[in-house]
């Protein structure tokens, strides 16, 4: 009965207790933890079972931050002799491994997540070995894939920092602790991944190469970024205007794609019945994060998107805060260093929270703006997304776009047009390439456009400005808006009662 009356205050104690945790927990990671600390934390249970009212949130909290020492202590590298990072001293090492991810192929070199199985050395012992290694080739040939038994042969190191990049931390997320670059490598056998996941891959290699048959450059590489994820052709130039621009989150696949994807679905399926619609579309979304390479936004956008539909399905009001916390909580359940060292998932969270929470408020104030073709939603948006992100990327990356509310309103409409009939286009064209290019000439209009407003609004003078510039330009906003709220406020009290 009390859980029915308390339920969202109970979950909020449980999540915010999870999350806060596990921030600390990057300070103190752990394979395992002293006895003392889960005494400490189960020591409180006695005495929480006597109180009433708040009995089942402080359970929650004392749980959630159970579960947040468990996580970190699962996801905990421990550098032992059965991992292969533990011989990465800078030897020449042969490596046999399974390819165990899609190869990140570059114009000059391709990076394989090799999955390894043995190690041999200089002096031709063996031994088993397992652990994740990232390999770089720059042969480019033969062009490997996904579940192919390889043999690699290079210098083993482990990742260091790039300038003020701590690359090995970033690389620890997805489990990496050693690299090989230049290696020298050479097929043994295929066929050893998952069938699902190779049927996947192959099916967006071939969707992708058909989009280059389709399109010229840099449109073809633009729209595999809008339909795919993948940024592997774009040009330096066209993804510096998108930098400067504040555009470049529109080739990131997020929450934006996961709705225009619901809705479509939604529409498709809205004959079968309701339980079975729902079936369908989580499938197709997990099918498409998959797809696009499950990504920190994917992720986060396809679980809120998923639990989002789970609350409608169950007749209830989907609380926005609650879903952006659960879906933390699940992102971070599976690996919580995506919260210390993954900028796409604190960037991606962070924008999530400012549409949500800062966006109805800057609304209110912007009514002076036309609503025509949803300028005045499109704009209060962006600016949300862009309050709430601008101290972590200019933390991150040293600059901040102070051009990026105008090119959203100009190019982000263009966007959902550009993937409808990009995708049309390329569909179509397996069936009839003739049919394909009609297609192909709708679509190229929307893409040119969005690649036109970047290019020319990158020369707009301080459209971009570095660190010091852009803190004076934030606390510039800060006090400006503080100013907005105190008269607002002051305002309102100072109107005659009628």
């Amino acid at each position: 009965m009390e859980m029915m009356e308390h339920p969202e205050r109970t979950a909020f104690t449980f999540l915010g207790s999870f999350l806060s945790t596990v921030f600390v927990l990057q300070w103190w990671q752990a394979v395992t933890y002293p006895r003392w600390l889960w005494f400490s934390i189960m020591l409180p249970l006695p005495y929480v079972l006597l109180i009433g009212r708040w009995r089942l949130p402080i359970l929650a909290g004392l749980l959630g931050i159970a579960i947040a020492f468990g996580s970190v202590a699962r996801e905990t590298h421990r550098m032992t002799g059965q991992y292969a990072d533990a011989f990465a001293t800078g030897q020449t090492v042969t490596l046999r491994g399974m390819i165990a991810d899609e190869p990140d192929r570059r114009a000059m070199e391709t990076r394989y997540t090799l999955a390894t199985k043995s190690i041999t050395f200089a002096s031709g012992l063996t031994r088993s070995v397992e652990g994740s290694v990232l390999v770089t080739d720059e042969s480019g040939w033969p062009q490997l894939k996904y579940g192919d038994m390889i043999e690699t042969r290079g210098s083993l190191t482990r990742p260091g920092s790039i300038e003020s990049f701590r690359y090995d931390h970033y690389l620890s997320r997805y489990g990496i602790y050693a690299v090989m670059n230049r290696a020298k490598v050479q097929r043994i056998s295929d066929g050893h991944g998952s069938p699902i996941f190779s049927l996947l891959y192959e099916i967006k290699e071939r969707f992708e190469l058909q989009i280059t048959r389709l399109f010229h450059e840099p449109h073809a590489s633009f729209l595999m970024g809008l339909l795919t994820g993948s940024r592997r052709g774009i040009p330096d130039t066209l993804q510096q205007a998108f930098q400067t621009t504040g555009l470049t989150h529109i080739i990131a696949i997020s929450g934006y794609n996961i709705t225009i994807i619901l809705t479509i679905l939604g529409a498709i399926l809205f004959p079968l019945p309701r339980r079975i619609r729902f079936l369908m579309i989580v499938t197709g979304i997990c099918i498409f994060t998959l797809f696009v390479g499950a990504g920190a936004s994917v992720v986060r956008a396809a679980i809120m998107g998923i639990l989002g539909l789970l609350a409608v399905h169950a007749d209830r009001k989907p609380n926005a805060r609650l879903l952006i916390l659960w879906a933390a909580f699940f992102m971070l359940l599976w690996n919580p260093k995506c919260l210390w060292y993954d900028a796409g998932f604190q960037l991606s969270f962070l924008a999530t929270i400012g549409l949500t929470e800062l966006s109805p408020f800057i609304t209110q104030y912007m009514k002076w703006m036309p609503a025509t073709f949803g300028i005045r939603e499109s704009l209060a948006m962006t600016l949300a997304a862009q309050i709430a992100t601008a101290p972590l990327i200019l933390f991150v990356f040293g600059r901040l776009s102070l051009i990026a509310p105008i090119a959203n309103i100009f190019a982000a409409p263009a966007v959902p047009v550009a993937m409808l009939f990009g995708f049309l286009a390329t569909v179509f064209s397996f069936v009839s390439f003739p049919l394909g290019q009609i297609f192909t000439l709708i679509g190229w209009l929307p893409l040119e456009w969005i690649i036109s407003v970047a290019q020319a609004l990158q020369h707009v003078p301080f459209a971009s400005v570095g660190m010091t510039q852009g803190i004076i330009f934030l606390l510039f906003c800060i006090a400006i808006a503080a100013d907005i709220i105190i008269l607002t406020k002051y305002r309102r009290r100072s109107l005659p009662s009628i």
